[in-house]
C-alpha cells in the first residue's frame, strides 16, 4: 500500500530552492560588474615577437622620435618599437641580462643597468651600438632616472654578491660617470619614486619589507619605514601634489597607500599578484598595476582610498607603462606554449569620456 503525500510541500522547497540559486546568481553577476563597469582599459592590437623568448624587465619611451624600448632580459636584447603603431623595429643585442632602462632624450641614448655584467651600459639608439659601459657593482637592477637633473640612481650589490649592504650608484648621463655612492642597508633594492620637493628618494628595501629613505641634498640614506603587512614589495609610484606613496605587495597583491611626510599607513586595497610595474594616472585619478597575474585597474575615492573596478588577463605580462599624451598602454608577455612573446597595446578612457 502507496501512501499519497501532498505535493505542493514539495513544490514549495523547489521554489525556495531556485529562488536562492537565482539571488546568488544575481550577486554574483553584481560582483562582477563592480569590477567591470566603468571599464577604461580597452585592447587595441599587438605587435607578436615569435624570437624573442625568456622575461621582459622595464620599459623607457621617447615621445620626440616616436619609440618605445623593452628590455628582453635573457634574450639579452633591448626591443624597439614604433611608440604609437607598435611595430617593432630592432632587437638590439650585446647585453648580458639588461633589467631597468631609461631614456635620455637630449641624447638620444639609454642608460641600461646590465645585471651579469656589473656596469650600466649606454646604449646610442642612432647606430644601435653600445658606445660606453659604467662599472658598478655585481647585480645592477632596479633604478630611478632623475631627468631633471639627468642622474639614473641604480641599485647594486646585495644579495648579488652575497653582501648584508648594497649601494645605490649616481650615474651622469651627460658624463657617463658615478658621481656619487650610497650605502643601502637591504641585500634587495627594488623600485624608487622621487619627491623633489622634499629632496628625498624612496626606495622598496624588498628583504626587509620596508621603504627606504635618501636624502638627496646630502646623499645619505636617513631612515626606514616599516609598514604593516608589506610582503616582497616591488612596484612604487608617488602622488607628489597629495603626498600620498604607492607601493605594491606581490604575496598576497595588494596596493599599501602611505602618508610620504611621515611614512604612516593609510589604507590597503587588494590587487594582482606579482606585481612588478605599476602608473599613477594622476589627471585620471586611476592608478594601473600589472603583475603576472593580469592587469589591475584602481579608482580613486577619495585621497586615501582606491577602488579596484577592472582586472584583465595579461597572458602572464607584469611589465607596463602608460604614454598619457596617446591615451596608451603598453604591456608586455612573454612567449608561452601557447603564445609568442607580444606588445599588447591598450586605449585608456578618460574619465569624462568613460562617463
Amino acid at each position: 500500500m502507496h501512501a499519497n503525500y501532498p505535493q505542493n510541500g514539495m513544490i514549495s522547497v523547489n521554489r525556495i530552492f531556485f529562488q536562492a540559486i537565482a539571488a546568488m546568481s544575481l550577486v554574483a553577476a553584481a560582483q562582477a560588474a563592480t569590477l567591470s563597469s566603468d571599464s577604461p582599459v580597452s585592447f587595441v592590437r599587438s605587435t607578436s615577437l615569435p624570437a624573442v623568448s625568456g622575461g621582459f624587465d622595464h620599459f623607457a619611451v621617447d615621445q620626440k622620435n616616436d619609440r618605445l624600448f623593452v628590455a628582453a632580459e635573457k634574450n639579452k636584447s633591448i626591443e624597439m618599437f614604433e611608440l604609437a603603431s607598435g611595430k617593432h623595429l630592432a632587437s638590439i643585442g650585446g647585453f648580458s641580462n639588461p633589467r631597468t632602462i631609461a631614456m635620455v632624450p637630449e641624447l638620444n641614448q639609454i642608460l641600461v643597468a646590465d645585471n651579469d655584467s656589473a656596469d650600466v651600459k649606454v646604449l646610442d639608439v642612432a647606430t644601435q651600438k653600445i658606445i660606453q659601459s659604467i662599472p658598478v657593482r655585481p647585480g645592477p637592477d632596479a633604478a630611478f632616472y632623475d631627468k631633471k637633473e639627468k642622474l639614473f640612481y641604480v641599485g647594486s650589490g646585495g644579495k648579488k654578491e652575497k653582501s648584508e649592504n648594497s649601494s645605490l650608484n649616481v650615474i651622469s648621463a651627460d658624463d657617463h660617470k658615478e658621481v656619487a655612492r650610497i650605502e643601502i642597508p637591504s641585500t634587495n633594492i627594488e623600485s624608487m619614486a622621487m619627491d623633489r620637493a622634499e629632496g628625498k628618494l624612496f626606495l622598496n628595501l624588498r628583504d626587509k619589507q620596508a621603504i627606504g629613505v635618501v636624502d638627496l641634498k646630502t646623499r645619505k640614506f636617513v631612515e626606514t619605514w616599516q609598514i604593516p603587512g608589506l610582503n616582497l614589495n616591488t612596484p612604487m609610484a608617488f602622488d607628489s601634489k597629495n603626498h600620498r606613496l604607492f607601493v605594491v605587495g606581490r604575496k598576497p597583491g595588494k596596493l599599501f597607500v602611505i602618508d610620504s611626510t611621515n611614512g604612516k599607513l593609510v589604507s590597503t586595497v587588494d590587487v594582482v599578484d606579482t606585481g612588478d610595474d605599476m602608473t599613477y594616472d594622476k589627471a585620471n585619478n586611476r592608478i594601473y598595476v600589472t603583475g603576472a597575474e593580469g592587469l589591475s585597474v584602481l579608482r580613486r575615492d577619495d585621497n586615501d582610498h582606491f577602488t579596484e573596478i577592472e582586472r584583465k588577463d595579461t597572458k602572464g605580462g607584469k611589465v607596463s607603462v602608460y604614454v598619457s599624451k596617446l591615451h596608451q598602454f603598453y604591456i608586455m608577455h612573454p612567449k608561452s606554449d601557447a603564445d609568442d612573446a607580444a606588445l599588447d597595446i591598450y586605449n585608456v578612457e578618460d574619465v569624462a569620456s568613460s562617463k
